[in-house]
């Protein structure tokens, strides 16, 4: 089945990342919106290079003067499905608003700025939403790539024996310039914890996801270094899972050295996460240090996952628990207890 989406949100993520994605789930574009008329009619013309995407209904929406605003967007019966990509502020009252509407909604993370709002909206959806069969799903990629799938294989089926300890290092640098920082709301976040809540979510999402396993206590420092990347840019800290293991989280946006890795120890051995362009490389080693086993696995398929999922959930009528509102709370949490100095994480599945 052919399902209607609406784009809400044209920027140069959904623009480079959703298009081809949606089309390979053979999801029928028939409309997109964003506050300018230009930048939605810039992703309609991206999407129509996709043979078969766009539907003959097709329409702009956009909220200059001339022409049909979101509202009218909403009242199409032929949209059976949001795809939401808006600051982290304004995401939750659209998405209630479009559930409100009868539509089903996938939208970005992270799913709100705080424990509290995440809560708040999480209520509201089972409360009026989720008892009509309608779905709200939150894109939290990284649960969804197959690097990442073959990892918590390896960690849940004994490969590295019972989990001990997890430590993650994401280090990189956003500059004036990058094209995620030029947008002004990311540039003054009124938001906790800036590009460590924007981005952070993702990085807290894999270890959870490969742990197979809860951060129920954290205990961290944290500050800002760079002036231009308020109100924190970096942080340390120790994390608790519910088995018992123990480990750390080293993330920072500030920083001269790049990386992305991830050690998962266990007590028969250790698996190496390496994330990058070109792919997930996965490296288990035995206790003694040598590796048996080695491989790097494409990152292509993760949206087009992402969306299968989605849509497969509406069809089913039962949503995919990695994309899950809780999950994405469950995230949400463990940034809060980091970037607050640490304590007991306010919420993980199953509390």
């Amino acid at each position: 089945m052919a399902f209607g989406v609406a784009l809400v949100g044209a920027g140069i993520y959904p623009k480079q990342t959703y298009l081809s994605p949606l089309h390979s789930v053979d999801a029928k574009l028939v409309a997109v919106y964003s506050r300018s008329r230009k930048s939605a009619a810039d992703t309609a013309e991206e999407a129509k290079e996709l043979d078969g995407f766009v539907s003959s209904n097709f329409e702009l929406y956009h909220e200059e003067r001339s022409g049909p605003g979101l509202d009218d967007l909403l009242k199409r019966e032929d949209v059976q499905a949001v795809v939401i990509s808006l600051p982290t502020l304004v995401q939750p009252a659209l998405a209630l608003k479009a559930l409100a509407a009868g539509k089903h909604v996938i939208m970005e993370k992270p799913i709100a700025k705080d424990v509290q709002a995440s809560e708040a909206l999480i209520a509201e959806y089972e409360a009026k939403y989720k008892p009509k069969g309608l779905i709200l799903s939150i894109m939290e990629q990284y649960r969804f790539d197959e690097g990442h799938d073959k990892a918590r294989q390896i960690v849940t089926d004994g490969t590295i024996g019972q989990l001990t300890a997890v430590h993650g290092r994401i280090w990189n640098k956003v500059s004036p310039g990058n094209k995620y920082y030029e947008t002004e709301w990311r540039k003054k976040p009124e938001y906790q914890g800036g590009f460590l809540l924007d981005g952070g979510v993702h990085f807290v999402s894999l270890i959870r996801h490969v742990a197979a396993d809860e951060v129920v206590e954290t205990v961290s420092f944290a500050k800002q270094t760079l002036d231009y990347l308020p109100p924190l840019d970096t942080i340390q800290a120790g994390l608790k899972l519910k088995s018992g293991a123990l480990g750390t989280l080293s993330m920072s946006f500030a920083s001269a050295k790049r990386e992305h890795s991830y050690v998962f120890i266990g007590s028969k051995g250790s698996l190496n996460v390496t994330c990058g362009p070109q792919g997930t490389k996965l490296v288990v080693e035995d206790d003694e240090g040598k590796t048996i086993e080695e491989e790097s696995i494409d990152r292509s398929n993760t949206y087009k996952n992402l969306f299968a999922a989605f849509f497969n959930g509406i069809e089913t009528g039962k949503e995919d628990e990695r994309g899950t509102p809780q999950q994405a709370l469950a995230d949400v949490a463990v940034v809060e207890s980091v970037c607050g100095g640490g304590g007991q994480v306010k919420y993980y599945p199953g509390i």
